[in-house]
């Protein structure tokens, strides 16, 4: 079995099932739902049908079919004055066109209510089979319902393997609440007998519908290592607490991390937060008084390390987040051992009021009281300490901080509340994209840079870590596949507000130095090394810079002054030791940006052209202040964990983002709105939390229901696919202006990087064509999409499950990996020449890149010829014929200067 180890915090992946509440259904159920997808298909495929008629005809606009005279007629409805403007007859279009057009939509109709039907039949049948434990159909674990995730203390813990699906867990998405309410509250069984119970589902799940269910038994025998000891019980008989956040604590252990080697809990403790109150100005918005908005100065807390803690800088020189049961945050290297032996008081109290000594008591991690989400259900930290090493628990990390940043790109969010820029100052933005995409077919390093094959990424596959080794593979009709892919993919999302930028997403931190002082001397308001509006970021020099963050939804541009030098004789570089960006605690930055120091990262920009728009832009704009409500403590009971998600799945926090882009896209951009469903958004996100959200007032809801009337901005056309008659005329917005700015040249291929040699990816070089191999490949190739099934949200890393059973099928025709490879290398390469070589390098790509890696050994590309030869001295550039030659014009021109040089003299 191959090893699927990267270089980099993702590592290994395991394969499980998901699968939908259809895979519960009973034979009754299954029949009426054989009979939707049949239904659906119908529609879908009229559906298809009714756009390629339209595209034929050219017809623009959304259309309404209404029989007058026996002919179909469009009507464009005013949708500001609420009126019917004219009936506007299809005029050029054919009788016989029309007739299509019509007939099709009839059909639409019919077979909508032929779905709608359906739909009310198995909702009613649903109904009434509630109430027992359902049973997985055994036909729902197939080859296309397998996903890949990235290890996690969850499947380190339960011993889930990286060869074959596991059972032990099993995703689920609900379509109907019905199944999923009976799965919540009674569990399920397999065919087998084998009862599951719900584990838990994350904020992404959520999200997305969807929740872990887990073998009864498997839970059973790990929840201990997993909880820390903690049952529901023990929570519950200390009044509960609210179950959407226990939900997410729980969560936690399903995150894909790294096991944290080395960690000693035994040199770990836990202390207060440091808090402190800022007067700032402000808009503050009171919710309970109609929206009313005040600007005013008033006194602000800020929790300035809220989910971050501190790790000994000798034992990590870079930021990382950590999971351990019920612990999750930011760690940020920091010598608080020096500061304590500097400061004359190496003792400090944790949050249970017990005594430690920093140096007596070797302490490596300081976590912080909001890192540790359960510490009211435990007794002490002797208690966690002693349960995690008795159930033998796991600390884990994951996004550790990289070393080499690549620079980021701006988003649609980013650049739409930079609504005073001019045209030459967009151009002069949207150049370095432009560059990009008109150079990815000539140069070799832009080339590589695009397809993920450069120092900065982390997370190279087989064929961008072979790409790296040996550029020549540039000139292979694979890559070049990719290349014209990527150039495709880079123009719409310019289009869509996607440009490159001088910036760097990295870390965000509070100042260590004063939390150390906060800590050890007991100062509540202590001063640190940086004042309002100063940042350290050892990225950049001392300069002006713009920080974000996503999602950014009203005016977020913090300009602030990067200061590296020392205060007070204080060396700012001894104390910040990463890469992440460094705030003061004088600062409300983190209410401008709305961010957590738990891991979350900000974009520091130090753009020219960002920053002189920023700055005009940000002219009299205020943080945002409002104050949230409280979740409330419950039981934790299935009942009530089922009740939680349901309302969290109410919570659409996108459609408000949406608005906010629609009022930043407009002519009339009313920066009181944008403000209002900002701090409503957040509402929205907490609903789940606290089941609390605020009435908008009628005169408020009226002017955003103008907003929410309008069609989609136009870039939408590019940012999320949108079709012509779903978005807004091409109006002048700022992001709406790039779709003229990105003008992308024809492809033109130059040749770069020497000669490609397929043999160079091949172990025996004379390997002959296997036909059984290639007819199963063949095959197996061709099928792919529909094994495949749908799989969501996957990323550019990612291993998909069918490219390791394409693997495996290969392999019991021989068992020796390198020979496939090379028969396939040899058939795809040579042979047949094809574009399309994916799922090669997905199944076979280790393979490759270790032939790769012993065939090239310790050669390198010519300077002058750019042919491959092999390194025999230091410094060498060139081949030997190369080198010959260049030898013979220095030594020409070495006697050319001579004799130039005696006729001088003479």
């Amino acid at each position: 079995m191959r090893n699927l180890t990267r270089k980099q915090n993702l590592t290994n992946q395991v394969y499980v099932y998901s699968v939908d509440t259809s895979a519960f259904y009973n034979n009754g159920e299954e029949a009426i739902h054989e009979k939707q997808l049949e239904a659906y298909n119908v529609k879908k495929n009229i559906q298809k049908e009714f756009r390629k008629a339209m595209k034929e005809c050219k017809f623009k606009w959304k259309i309404e079919f209404k029989k007058i005279e026996n002919s179909p007629v469009v009507k464009r409805i005013d949708k500001k004055k609420k009126r019917k403007l004219s009936v506007i007859p299809f005029g050029k279009y054919t009788k016989a066109q029309l007739k299509v057009l019509y007939s099709i939509k009839k059909e639409e109709k019919a077979a909508t209510k032929v779905v709608n039907k359906l739909k009310k039949q198995i909702k009613g049948v649903l109904n009434n089979n509630k109430g027992g434990k359902r049973i997985l159909r055994e036909d729902a674990l197939k080859t296309n319902n397998v996903i890949g995730l990235f290890e996690s203390t969850l499947t380190r813990t339960l011993g889930i393997k990286s060869d074959e699906p596991t059972t032990d867990i099993i995703i689920v998405r609900a379509y109907y609440f019905d199944v999923l309410q009976d799965i919540v509250l009674n569990g399920f069984v397999n065919e087998d007998g084998e009862e599951y119970c719900f584990f838990s589902a994350s904020a992404g799940q959520i999200r997305n519908k969807k929740a872990v269910m887990i073998k009864k038994a498997v839970w059973e025998a790990n929840e201990k290592a997993l909880t820390c000891g903690l049952s529901r019980e023990d929570i519950n008989a200390q009044d509960g607490m609210n179950t959407t956040k226990y939900l997410a604590y729980l969560a936690l252990a399903n995150s894909s991390t790294t096991l944290w080697k080395g960690f000693n809990i035994d040199r770990a403790i836990v202390v207060n937060d440091m808090a402190t109150v800022i007067d700032a100005e402000v808009d503050h918005i009171d919710h309970e008084n109609q929206f009313k908005i005040t600007r005013q100065e008033m006194p602000i807390e800020i929790e300035h390390t809220d989910g971050c803690g501190m790790i000994l800088s000798k034992k990590s020189k870079t930021a990382f987040m950590t999971r351990l049961p019920f612990v999750k945050g930011l760690l940020i290297p920091t010598p608080f051992d020096e500061f304590a032996k500097e400061a004359k008081t190496t003792k400090v109290t944790d949050i249970y009021g017990d005594e430690w000594d920093i140096i007596g008591d070797k302490i490596e991690v300081i976590f912080c009281k909001s890192q540790f989400k359960m510490s009211k259900y435990y007794s002490s930290w002797k208690e966690y300490q002693d349960n995690f090493k008795l159930y033998k628990c796991e600390a884990a990390k994951l996004n550790e901080e990289e070393k080499n940043i690549r620079d980021a790109k701006l988003n649609y969010q980013m650049i739409q509340t930079l609504t005073t820029m001019s045209e030459s100052e967009l151009v002069k933005l949207a150049q370095p994209t432009l560059n990009d995409i008109n150079e990815i077919a000539s140069n070799k390093e832009t080339m590589l840079r695009l397809l993920g094959a450069d120092e900065t990424n982390e997370r190279k596959n087989s064929f961008q870590e072979a790409l790296s080794m040996y550029p020549e593979l540039l000139n292979d009709k694979h890559a070049k596949k990719a290349i014209q892919n990527k150039k495709a993919s880079l123009v719409k999302d310019a289009k869509a507000g996607k440009l490159n930028v001088e910036g760097k997403y990295t870390f965000v931190s509070p100042d260590v130095y004063a939390f150390c002082d906060y800590l050890f001397n007991g100062k509540k308001n202590p001063k640190g090394l940086l004042a309002n509006g100063e940042v350290y970021c050892n990225l950049y020099g001392e300069q002006t810079l713009d920080l974000l963050r996503s999602p950014h939804l009203y005016k977020e541009h913090a300009l602030c002054q990067n200061v590296l030098t020392d205060t007070d004789g204080i060396k700012k570089s001894k104390w910040f030791v990463s890469n992440a960006v460094y705030t003061s605690v004088h600062d409300p930055i983190s209410k401008v940006l709305q961010f957590d120091v738990d891991g979350d990262k900000l974009l520091v920009c130090s753009d020219e052209t960002v920053l002189k728009v920023a700055k005009r832009d940000m002219e009299g704009v205020v943080p945002l202040y409002y104050t949230m409500a409280k979740a409330e403590a419950k039981p934790i009971t299935n009942e009530t964990i089922y009740n939680s998600m349901i309302k969290a799945y109410g919570a659409n926090i996108g459609e408000i983002s949406n608005k906010l882009t629609k009022i930043f896209n407009s002519k009339d951009i009313d920066l009181k709105i944008a403000k209002i469903l900002t701090c409503y958004n957040n509402f929205i996100i907490d609903f789940a939390k606290t089941g609390f959200k605020p009435d908008i007032p009628e005169h408020i809801e009226a002017k955003i229901a103008e907003y929410h009337q309008m069609k989609a901005p136009h870039f939408f056309k590019y940012a999320k696919d949108k079709e012509s008659h779903q978005i807004e005329r091409l109006n002048n917005s700022v992001v709406n202006r790039l779709e003229n700015i990105i003008q992308a040249k024809r492809l033109n291929f130059c040749k770069v990087a020497g000669k490609f040699d397929h043999k160079m990816l091949m172990k025996v070089k004379s390997r002959k064509i296997d036909e059984e191999i290639i007819e199963l490949y063949t095959e197996l190739d061709q099928n792919k999409k529909i094994l495949m099934g749908e799989n969501e949200e996957i990323k550019s890393y990612d291993k998909l499950y069918i490219y390791l059973y394409i693997r495996e099928e290969l392999l019991k025709l021989n068992s020796d990996p390198f020979y496939i490879a090379d028969v396939l290398v040899n058939y795809l390469y040579k042979v047949k020449d094809s574009e399309f070589k994916t799922t090669l390098w997905e199944s076979f790509g280790e393979e490759l890149v270790t032939n790769l890696k012993k065939n090239v050994g310790k050669t390198e590309i010519c300077e002058d010829c750019e042919g491959r030869f092999e390194v025999t001295k230091q410094r060498q550039v060139r081949c030997p014929k190369c080198a010959a030659k260049r030898k013979k014009v220095l030594n020409k021109e070495s006697q050319q200067k001579s004799r130039k040089n005696k006729k001088e003299v003479s």
